[in-house]
């Protein structure tokens, strides 16, 4: 889709996507809450309630980043690469709503791992292109924030979908505790993935909120703390190299 229609088409999907998620909590679809659905499915992952406050700087990036394509001055083809995946990625955070709020977890662990795709797929496509004027943070950084997030959030809405098929947390002979410190330096190396390969700091911030999430939900469990303080450690070590001069580093 190319100029005025791919910006009106990307404007009215991300608002779409803005008012569903807010009836998935004012309604909420199907009488079921994202917070009731996971107080019924308790798993060793999922953060306390607060992390989710994320949403709202993911929700403003992403009406930024709908604002900013639907510019007059971006009307060109130069952004036109991020109709698909920009679509696609509002499209399934709508689906996975309506897949887990009417308690099809199945489903929506398939919308979750398409939704990161998609993801994936638009962050390889704003990375490709040479950033213009406030493109760092009306395109890059949401864009960050958003697949850092739904990064954690695969990891819960499989553990969740597990628990819902009564796979015990004993599974591989770890506990709930067990299991939660193996998923935070999971998610820990994702994000020094990030942090060598592109310098990106956004997704290493989210990975460090949720981190503390998942301590918080659990601050009794000494192996989740354990495994929540490596985490940080190794996502702050690598936020530490990957700052240094290019030069410098590959000097040493």
């Amino acid at each position: 889709m190319h100029g005025l229609a791919r910006q009106v088409i990307l404007l009215l999907a991300t608002a779409m996507t803005l008012v569903m998620n807010y009836l998935s909590t004012a309604l909420p679809l199907f009488g079921n809450s994202n917070k009731d659905i996971s107080d019924r499915l308790p798993n060793a992952f999922t953060p306390a309630g607060l992390t989710f406050a994320v949403w709202g700087p993911i929700f403003l990036g992403l009406l930024a980043f709908a604002v900013y394509q639907a510019l007059p001055a971006q009307r060109g083809p130069r952004l036109d690469r991020l109709f698909w995946p920009f679509l696609l990625g509002n499209l399934l955070n709508v689906a996975w709503l309506l897949a887990f709020q009417s308690l099809k977890y199945g489903l929506s662990v398939a919308i979750m791992l398409a939704l990161l795709l998609s993801l994936v797929w638009l962050y390889a496509q704003v990375r490709g292109l040479p950033p213009q004027g406030p493109e760092r943070l009306t395109l890059q950084g949401p864009t960050s924030l958003y697949l850092g997030w739904i990064s954690v959030a695969t990891i819960a809405n499989v553990t969740a979908f597990l628990v819902s098929q009564g796979v015990t947390t004993s599974l591989a002979g770890l506990g709930a505790a067990g299991w939660s410190a193996v998923l935070v330096l999971t998610a820990a190396l994702i994000g020094v993935g990030f942090l060598v390969r592109f310098r990106d700091y956004a997704v290493a911030a989210v990975l460090l909120w949720a981190f503390y999430g998942v301590y918080a939900a659990r601050p009794d469990l000494m192996p989740v703390t354990v495994a929540v303080l490596i985490a940080a450690g190794l996502i702050l070590v690598a936020a530490l190299l990957s700052a240094r001069p290019v030069g410098r580093r590959l000097m040493h």
